[in-house]
């Protein structure tokens, strides 16, 4: 206190007379309130007017306060002025170079503080997140670093399916992944060789231990549990088909995910890494034996439940339309139906082909066999997309006797994924002749995907209480002078295949959507704003509910709603 006393005595003193940084006197003899008196004011009222708090208390905050408002680091003359005795303890003159003894020698034991709580000092609460922190080198997957990716998951059904050799990080990856996805199932082989916290390997029993894997993946499956993880080499691509089905099966997106590490076929170092000493003999053959991933096709897939909710809000605009009777004239004549139930019955999903999840389709690579397929496949952009979530835009419905398909525009972030040929014609193979299900099949008698509110609405119960979500929502549609012709060019193709008829194939979706845009071009290079003659074709527009109604004549109808929906979609492939 005597100190402190002091040192108010000599801010009295005029200014030239005030003791100065660069007089020769020994390090001690100047405390830091005396070189800095204007700085050290609030702690030296603070100092006096609180007794619960010690001086080495206060010394302490001075040093935090001061390191943070202080950057410059001293000049070496200032050096030996910015030096503190051990045994004058209460005040440290900043520096840059951080003292080995204690910043503060307290007196009295020391006692919490009363100061009030500043709220500036406090930084604004972050929402948790699960997604991976901190060195995530050769983790470079959506599905463990995007916070958006790991919500879809969460509300989704999600099967990742591990492929890599041994030593290559396949386990990192899935011990990864459970850190992300706590309730995730991981099915491995190596599972069934552990015993006591041991690995016994018994190569006699390699093929029980594969069925273990597989039963342990179909028992989650069957609980619908949202994320499934198929830790096993699967060097050979048909050694992930049993997965492949199940998860078609059981509706599950499937996501394969081949690990990225520098040495992933580099056999020695896979000798040295793998946990199993596997020698390097036989590492080498399945490097040898390796095959890469080759998709049938790439697209954005849809979980289960916004599957369903978009093929009903489909069904319900088909249902309205059905109700404008020059709509329900042509398509009795394009289908020979003669009711309109007859008419809902005749579209329908091939449940064996496509399964029940929805997904547009970006690129169609025939497992690299497709013109510019192996340079999509192995272009960075879409191997780095791969997993990640997207919004995708559904802006109308094309229906047509052949397909019923939900229209997309796609964001540019989508567009860097597309692939397809926007003005592909059609083979001669793809489209057949409509055949009606009179021809074929009683109606009455063909099983439909839900035949009433009732059972839709429990399968969708059932997909919320194993995990499954609705992610879909309704916004304003942007209504500008393009309403008639809301996408063209590159991606105007990207479409949701809801239906087709029988014999058609559903790839048929898509040609369809191609002619569609082609009308609205010619009519919009016409000027055409209301119902004229163009060419051979005459253009009509009916307003409905929730939107207008167009006839592009042959057969071609679109639906331009007045909302858009938006849907979170994975951006995957099919195998």
């Amino acid at each position: 206190m005597r100190q402190v006393q002091q040192v108010r005595r000599d801010r009295l003193r005029p200014y030239h007379l005030q003791p100065r940084l660069y007089d020769k006197a020994p390090a001690c003899e100047y405390s830091a309130v005396e070189l800095c008196p204007s700085f050290f004011q609030p702690f030296l009222d603070v100092a006096t007017t609180e007794d619960s708090v010690t001086m080495g208390q206060t010394a302490s905050r001075i040093n935090n306060l001061f390191r943070r408002k202080c950057s410059a680091t001293p000049s070496p003359d200032h050096e030996d002025d910015a030096q503190v005795s051990q045994e004058d303890t209460t005040f440290l003159i900043p520096s840059a170079v951080v003292p080995s003894y204690p910043l503060a020698t307290p007196r009295s034991p020391l006692r919490r503080g009363t100061r009030p709580l500043d709220l500036s000092e406090i930084s604004p609460a972050r929402p948790p997140s699960k997604r991976l922190k901190g060195d995530i080198q050769y983790l470079d997957f959506p599905v463990l670093k995007s916070d958006e990716t790991i919500k879809f998951v969460q509300n989704s059904k999600i099967m990742l399916i591990l492929k890599g050799i041994p030593g290559s990080g396949k386990s990192f990856i899935a011990q990864k992944i459970k850190e992300v996805y706590e309730d995730a199932v991981v099915c491995s082989a190596d599972s069934y060789f552990m015993r006591d916290g041991e690995y016994q390997f018994d190569r006699d029993q390699l093929k029980e231990a594969h069925e273990f894997c597989q039963h342990t993946a179909s028992e989650a499956a069957k609980e619908g549990l949202h994320v499934i993880v198929i830790d096993n080499t699967n060097v050979r691509n048909w050694e992930m088909k049993y997965y492949l089905d199940l998860a078609k099966e059981h509706h599950y997106i499937p996501l394969v995910m081949e690990t990225q590490t520098p040495w992933a076929m580099d056999s020695r170092e896979l000798a040295l890494k793998n946990s199993h000493d596997i020698p390097q003999k036989i590492i080498a053959q399945k490097v040898k034996s390796y095959q890469p991933v080759q998709p049938i096709y790439y697209g954005w897939f849809i979980n289960e439940v916004d599957s369903k909710k978009i093929y009903s809000m489909g069904q319900e605009w088909l249902q309205q339309i059905l109700n404008v009777d020059d709509f329900f004239q042509d398509f009795s004549q394009n289908t020979q139906l003669d009711s309109g139930e007859e008419i809902l019955k005749f579209f329908s999903l091939d449940s064996d082909a496509e399964g029940k999840t929805l997904h547009a389709t970006a690129k169609f690579t025939g497992r690299g066999k497709q013109h510019g397929a192996m340079e999509y496949m192995k272009n960075s952009i879409i191997r780095r997309a791969m997993g990640q979530c997207f919004q995708l835009h559904i802006i109308g419905f094309v229906i047509t006797p052949r397909t019923f398909g939900a229209r997309l525009k796609l964001t540019w972030e989508e567009l860097e994924l597309w692939g397809n040929d926007d003005n592909e014609d059609p083979p001669e193979s793809v489209f057949q002749p409509v055949v009606s299900r009179k021809d074929n099949v009683n109606c009455e008698e063909q099983p439909q995907e839900f035949p009433n509110n009732m059972e839709q609405n429990d399968i969708t119960n059932k997909c919320k209480r194993a995990g499954c979500q609705l992610t879909c929502r309704v916004v304003d549609a942007e209504i500008g002078e393009d309403r008639f012709h809301p996408t063209s060019g590159n991606g105007s193709r990207a479409h949701l295949t809801l239906a087709y008829a029988p014999t058609v194939k559903p790839v048929c979706t898509g040609f369809d959507l191609i002619s569609a845009v082609k009308c609205e071009q010619r009519a919009f290079s016409k000027g055409m704003s209301t119902d004229s003659q163009l060419e051979d074709q005459k253009v009509e527009t009916y307003n409905i509910r929730g939107g207008v109604l167009r006839n592009y004549g042959e057969g071609t109808w679109v639906v331009y709603p007045e909302k858009e929906l938006v849907v979170s979609s994975m951006f995957s492939a099919f195998y």
